[in-house]
Formats: structure tokens, C-alpha cells, sequence
């Protein structure tokens, strides 16, 4: 029945670990300099404008105007904005007249209950963004959130993560509260706004997702950016995984930036620019390694290059490569060339030997058979391994691995391989990403975890959410003979669906059909309980809190056919 795992945390990781911390982790010293981009305080910008930093993976600003503020994005998690708003009630005491979220990524908009309740003051953002925010409920999946907790280094101790990149942490934990509270009030391309006295101008700017707003306040030439600018690379792809991001819209987003003449630039990491000069040179150099990125790439795939071949020769301009706000922290060149190619031609290479690759499984037995069996594989492992060559080491135990999947020895290499290739790494979501590989590996490290869903949270997400990730759990394989239906009535709201399971595929529809074998009669609250696992269904049953309508056991039986997620 948990089918709803880990509700907010696809995208979300924590610092942290109960592991022992290596007496000295090796580490570039670059990356360890970069720490200083995240000293923790509340910055004053301007007159009326702070930002603070380093309380979390994204800043949270503060907008002063005549009787009240203005908090645009609000931190990852509850806990989190508290201490924000504290540290920003050391300045002043006006009541919070309006949130506006940048954009839907969750640490910037779950820690907003600590500012207000669901209601109390107006929540401006990108007309999608509360669509973006309601789909992590539908859209999250176990390999996200595993992935999440590699490249922000939740398990990892000190010394092995030294940042995340974009700030010093992502501070969320089994503990954390999420709570986003719905946007109220929606910009399309541009909306203009008075609050507080400070005339605002919010502006539609796609980038690094598809919502993102910039905020312009033209009094005091000050904008507020996003996350379409940091002080590192641009995320253009994010080894969590995610959907392509448009990497030309982000540049032209940055030139509606550029173009407003703005003498302070505050992003929503990292820390802000001044200077009409400085800030214009930057977003030019930063849009310029955007589009240097693209229009390349482009151009060897118009010569029938494979990516491979492409990141071979795809490297930013020397007066690009050494720009500080260029450096590696974050993204990285060769990532965002694949991801420019998947994004315009999709998996295939282009290499007719990708089309009908062979198996795992057989692929690892030739390559054993052509070191001379897999005793001899193994050898040629270690040896690259001392040799220096820990990214062929590693290679070689994909399919050491596959050959021998619980063989203790091959697990050591393969976590030897990986902190050797941790140890140099200036990225940080690379070098996180490595040494958590490395526990997995060699401890068995499991690396999701849950987060607990506020009631009141739950009760802003559609129900229509909660129904709609059912069908990517089904166990399609115990249904490939299966034709049946199962309605869904919830008195509270009046709304009924039908869940119709048809030979290996779920669909969720609205209204109720007549030729249900039963039907779950609750109210949404009990159904969102149960499904983002806060409560059990047998429970449930034995009260007076669902009922079923029909077939008892048919019931259950359908709803045993999704996969449980603990």
C-alpha cells in the first residue's frame, strides 16, 4: 500500500552519517576553498534587500518595505526557515506580507510553513509551479531518491563530503518537516505587484526548470535571480536525473536578465554581485559558456558524432574555463553535452552497435573470457587499480559484478575504484556521489530514507495525485491475465475514480463505473494517510474510517498487485 514512498524526498538529500570519519579524506584544495562561498550570515545587499546563506543548500531573501517583508524562497525544510526567520527577525520585526518561490525545487519552497500558514499571506509563483510541486507526489520514484542521497552525500561524514556545491548542504534528514504552502497568486510571462510599498516585477525565465521566475525591483535596480545563475557551472544536467533542461532558453533567460541593467544580482545560492559592470560581465560570461555548450555540441552532431566522441572535444574557452563563477562546483561540460544530444536526438548514439546491445550478463562473460577467465579478469582489475587507473578499474567490475555478485573481494575493488576517483574530484555532486557508491559497495549501504508528510501538507496535494502513482507500481507480471476494476468514493469531497487493471497496465480514471468488483468507500485524508504510508489499511478497515462495498476479497486483491514501499 505504500506506493506513495518517500513523498517529498525524490529530489532531496541531507549532510550528515553515522559512519567513522577517515582520520585526512584527500580532497582538491579548490573544492575546499570553495567552502568560503557558503560563511554563514544574513548578507544586507541594499537598502531593504538580505540574503541569508549558508543555512541550508539555497539562500532565502528578505524583501524590506514600508510595513511589512517579503520572503522570497524559503529553505528545504521547516526546520531550516525557522532559523532563517529568526536570524531575519534580528533585523526587523514587520509582519511577512507575501512568499514568492523562484521556483518549484524543494529547497526552496517545503520550509514555508515556517513563515505562514496555508492562507495567511498571498503565495506568488510561475503559474506551474504548483502543477511541479503537486507532481512529486505522482512522479517520484525509489531511483530518484536513491540517486538524490548519492549526489548530496546524506550518508557521507565530513572530510568525505566538503559541500554540495551550491551551499554547504542539503539539511534534510528522517526528522525533517516538509511543508510547501500552494501558490495563491500566478505570474504568466511577467505580472507587476505593489506589496509592502516595494513595486515588484516578476518575470517568467525558463532555465534550470521550466517555472523558473526572476524578481526585478526597479526602485532600487536590484534582481533577484534564481537559480538560472550560482557561482559554479550551470547545472545543465543533474546527475540525479531529471527531465532535459532547455540549455538555449536558459541563455536567452539570462539576456533578459543582462538587459535590465541591475546594480546588485542576488541568486538564490551562492552569494550576490554589485556593480552594474560586474554584473553584466558576469551574466554574459555565464550565458556565453551556456550557448558555447550547446551551438558546439550541436555541431559535432551534425557531423554524426556519438557523444563520447563529442565530450572528447567540447571543452569551454579559456577565458570561460577560468571564470570564477565557471568552475565545476555544480555542473559540468561533458555531463551537459550528453544531455544537449539526448535532448535533441534521444538514446541512440548513432552507432548501429548500440541498436541490440548484448545482455549484461553475456557482455561480462566475453569480456572474462578474453582475459582469460574471471580469476584473471579480477587480476587485471587490481592491477589497474594500483596501477593508477581507477575509472578502468572500475569499468572492469560492472561485469566482475555481474559475474559474481556476492563475491566480497570484487565488492572491495569496486569501492577501491570508487574512492580513488572520489579522492580528485573538484565536483562536488561527483566526488558525493563516488564515496556513497563506495559504501554501497563495500557496507551495503542502502541510501533512501522517508520523510514524514505534515496532515496539513497532504490535505493541499489532490487527491487525483495520490491515485494517479498507482499504475508505475503495479506488478504487471501477476496481472498479465487480469481485467478488473476497483472504484474509489470519498464522501468528503463527493469525487469517485476507477482504478481498471487490464493485462499488465493500471488506469486511473474519474467517475465510477458500473462493472466495479467493489468499491473503497473513505475520505481523502484517510486515503492520503494510507498511501503516503502514515497509517495501514487494515487498520483503517477495522474502524469506521474505510469501508469496502462489494468484493472484500477481490478488493485486496487488486490492491495487492502494487508493490509496497517501505
Amino acid at each position: 500500500m505504500r506506493y506513495l514512498f518517500l513523498l517529498l524526498t525524490a529530489t532531496l538529500a541531507a549532510c550528515g552519517g553515522d559512519h567513522p570519519q577517515p582520520a585526512e579524506t584527500p580532497a582538491p584544495d579548490a573544492l575546499r576553498t570553495h567552502n568560503q562561498v557558503f560563511e554563514q550570515g544574513v548578507v544586507k545587499v541594499t537598502d531593504g534587500v538580505y540574503v541569508a546563506i549558508g543555512y541550508g543548500l539555497a539562500n532565502s531573501i528578505m524583501l524590506e518595505g514600508d510595513d511589512g517583508i517579503i520572503i522570497v524562497d524559503t529553505m528545504e525544510t521547516v526546520d531550516e526557515g525557522k532559523r532563517v526567520l529568526a536570524a531575519f527577525r534580528e533585523i526587523t520585526d514587520k509582519p511577512i506580507k507575501a512568499l514568492i518561490y523562484t521556483h518549484n525545487h524543494a529547497d526552496h519552497v517545503f520550509g514555508a510553513r515556517a513563515f505562514a500558514a496555508a492562507g495567511e499571506v498571498p503565495v506568488y509563483a510561475h503559474e506551474t509551479t504548483g502543477y511541479y510541486i503537486n507532481r512529486v507526489v505522482n512522479q517520484i520514484r525509489p531511483i530518484i531518491t536513491t540517486r538524490s542521497m548519492r549526489m548530496f552525500g546524506h550518508h557521507l561524514p565530513d572530510g568525505e563530503r566538503i559541500n554540495d556545491g551550491i551551499g554547504p548542504f542539503l539539511g534534510v534528514n528522517e526528522d525533517s518537516t516538509l511543508f510547501a504552502l500552494p501558490p495563491d497568486h500566478t505570474v504568466g510571462e511577467r505580472r507587476e505587484v505593489t506589496i509592502a510599498g516595494l513595486r515588484l516585477v516578476l518575470v517568467h525565465a525558463p532555465g534550470e526548470t521550466n517555472d523558473q521566475l526572476f524578481v526585478w525591483l526597479p526602485d532600487k535596480k536590484v534582481v533577484l535571480s534564481g537559480d538560472n545563475i550560482y557561482q559554479a557551472f550551470p547545472n545543465l544536467y543533474t546527475i540525479r536525473g531529471t527531465p532535459y533542461r532547455d540549455v538555449r532558453r536558459w541563455a536567452d533567460s539570462l539576456d533578459k536578465i543582462r538587459a535590465l541593467g541591475a546594480e546588485y544580482l542576488v541568486p538564490s545560492h551562492t552569494r550576490p554581485l554589485t556593480g552594474a559592470d560586474t554584473i553584466r560581465d558576469t551574466l554574459t560570461a555565464y550565458r556565453d559558456a551556456i550557448q558555447f555548450v550547446h551551438d558546439q555540441t550541436l555541431r559535432y552532431m551534425n557531423q554524426g558524432l556519438t557523444p563520447d566522441q563529442i565530450v572528447e572535444r567540447v571543452h569551454l574557452p579559456p577565458h570561460l574555463a577560468k571564470h570564477p563563477w565557471l568552475q565545476p562546483f555544480y555542473g559540468n561540460v561533458a555531463w551537459s553535452v550528453r544531455s544537449v544530444f539526448d535532448g535533441y536526438l534521444g538514446w541512440f548514439d548513432g552507432n548501429p552497435s548500440t541498436l541490440q546491445p548484448l545482455a549484461e550478463g553475456e557482455r561480462a562473460r566475453h569480456m572474462a573470457e578474453l582475459a582469460g577467465g574471471e580469476d584473471a579478469l579480477l587480476d587485471r582489475a587490481r592491477d589497474a587499480l594500483q596501477g593508477g587507473q581507477a575509472q578502468w578499474a572500475l569499468a572492469l567490475t560492472d561485469h566482475l559484478r555481474v559475474l559474481r555478485p556476492d563475491d566480497q573481494d570484487v565488492a572491495d575493488l569496486r569501492a577501491g575504484a570508487l574512492r580513488r576517483l572520489a579522492e580528485t574530484e573538484s565536483n562536488p555532486n561527483a566526488r558525493n556521489y563516488y564515496f556513497t557508491a563506495a559504501r554501497e559497495a563495500a557496507e551495503g549501504l542502502h541510501p533512501g530514507f522517508r520523510t514524514e508528510s505534515p496532515d496539513g501538507f497532504l490535505a493541499t496535494l489532490p487527491i487525483d495525485n495520490f491515485l494517479n502513482a498507482m499504475p508505475a507500481f503495479l506488478k504487471a507480471e501477476e496481472t498479465l491475465d487480469a481485467h478488473e476494476k476497483l472504484g474509489f468514493e470519498f464522501a468528503d469531497s463527493g469525487r469517485s475514480f476507477t482504478l481498471e487493471i487490464r493485462h499488465g497496465v493500471a488506469v486511473v480514471h474519474e467517475g465510477l463505473d458500473e462493472d466495479t468488483v467493489a468499491v473503497l468507500e473513505t475520505r481523502e485524508p484517510v486515503w492520503k494517510a494510507i498511501a503516503a504510508g502514515k497509517r495501514g489499511a487494515v487498520s483503517a478497515l477495522a474502524g469506521d474510517d474505510l469501508d469496502i462495498r462489494g468484493g472484500k476479497v477481490a478488493a485486496l486483491r487488486i490492491l495487492g498487485y502494487f508493490e509496497k514501499v517501505d
